[in-house]
């Protein structure tokens, strides 16, 4: 009997083992893998998977590849697309954000009196939500506040055709303006804009384009993705810090002039930061290009971030990149650390405001700090700057 319980302990660890085995290799390997020219596909040592090309992986374009376990057993199939190198000037430098959003974002309803006393909540009647987006009213486009209570109060309760936009997926609602004693109402809340500090991340000499953030502008009060209508940056400095300390997060605290020159447009928001163009002739960052690395490239170890924590001017501060979870989505791909005493005594750690500060390790640029852990200031996320890079195309 205790041979039958060992032979099946040790089946019951072979499949664990297994099934371990192959789960780490999907992880690892997806089904397209991308380096830069001259680059290679990292492997760590003593790692059970090997990746064998069919022919020799010389210049740019896509590549046959088999990832064999112990470099014997075929597993898996994939794709390695070579690049040409890319070069970036990395940023670091703080910017004022002014962005106005693509139809207006429903930040709460309530219940709306009528002038006979009634109390009527229509939004809840019509499945009207916190981070809906009303796109249009009777075919209209919207763009601000002013403009939907506008066509609300002159509609003189008429019902309105509601164009509204949740989950990318659209649906007219026909609503009837409540008459109150200080006009017709509606009982929805919205946003049309949004304004705050964030930092470059790099600028591609060549196109003009620029990243900031590394992770999207969201809602205060929804946590919705803010779709872009129009919006800017501008210069900012940074005249105070907040000090980050556990369970209380910091910010930095930057000056910018709303009705001042602009320095670039707005043309995506993304869950892996905000895109856009510099004005013509407009140097926003300075300092030499750079190489980027490809996610597997970067590695566990020491590495910089550049940050704007005072004044207008860019510093080198060490981290430690302590974890990287290689295929993981969208802004959290790295665990970093503050190990630069000048900048824990500074901000206590990632504070607001230095989302997007380019992260360089062995003189490439890997990535952008994204969060910070609310319980420890130190440490937060990062994201490949391969992954931020897709948003240029």
């Amino acid at each position: 009997m205790n041979i039958k319980k060992r032979v099946g302990a040790f089946f019951i660890l072979l499949i664990v083992s297994a099934t371990a085995l192959f789960v780490e290799c999907d992880v690892y390997f997806p089904k397209e893998i991308r380096v830069y020219h001259g680059q290679q596909v990292e492997i760590p040592k003593g790692f059970a998977y090997t990746l064998e090309a069919s022919n020799a992986v010389e210049t740019y374009g896509d590549y046959d590849a088999t990832v064999k376990l112990f470099g014997v057993i075929p597993v898996k199939e994939v794709t390695v697309n070579v690049e040409p190198e890319r070069s970036l000037i990395p940023g670091g430098k703080a910017v004022g954000i002014k962005m106005f959003t693509k139809g207006l974002i429903c930040v709460g309803t309530q219940e709306v009196e009528d002038t006979d006393g009634r109390k009527i909540n229509q939004a809840k009647t019509l499945d009207i939500k916190n981070g809906d987006i009303i796109i249009a009213v009777d075919g209209v486009e919207l763009h601000t506040v002013e403009q939907f209570a506008d066509i609300v109060e002159k509609s003189s309760g008429r019902e309105l055709n509601l164009m509204i936009s949740r989950n990318k997926r659209e649906e007219t609602k026909q609503i009837k303006p409540v008459k109150t004693d200080s006009g017709y109402k509606l009982g929805i809340w919205v946003r049309d804009s949004t304004a705050g500090i964030g930092t470059v991340t790099f600028v591609d000499n060549d196109s003009g384009k620029y990243a900031a953030l590394g992770h999207p502008i969201t809602d205060v009060d929804t946590g919705e993705l803010m779709p872009v209508d129009k919006g800017s940056i501008t210069e900012a400095e940074i005249v105070g810090v907040k000090k980050g300390s556990r369970g209380s997060p910091g910010e930095l605290y930057g000056v910018f002039d709303a009705q001042g020159q602009d320095c670039g447009i707005i043309v995506k928001n993304t869950n892996q930061g905000i895109y856009g163009k510099l004005l013509p002739d407009y140097d926003l960052v300075s300092g030499e290009e750079r190489p980027v690395a490809s996610k597997s490239e970067v590695k566990t170890g020491k590495a910089q971030i550049l940050a704007n924590v005072s004044g207008e001017k860019v510093e080198s501060f060490d981290i430690e990149i302590q974890k990287i979870m290689r295929y993981a989505p969208d802004d959290k791909n790295m665990i970093v650390k503050i190990i630069d005493e000048k900048l824990l005594n500074i901000t206590g750690g990632i504070v607001q405001g230095m989302s997007g500060s380019p992260i360089l390790q062995n003189g490439k640029i890997v990535g952008a700090v994204t969060h910070v852990f609310v319980n420890d200031p130190a440490r937060g996320y990062g994201i490949f700057i391969e992954n931020m890079l897709e948003n240029t195309k």
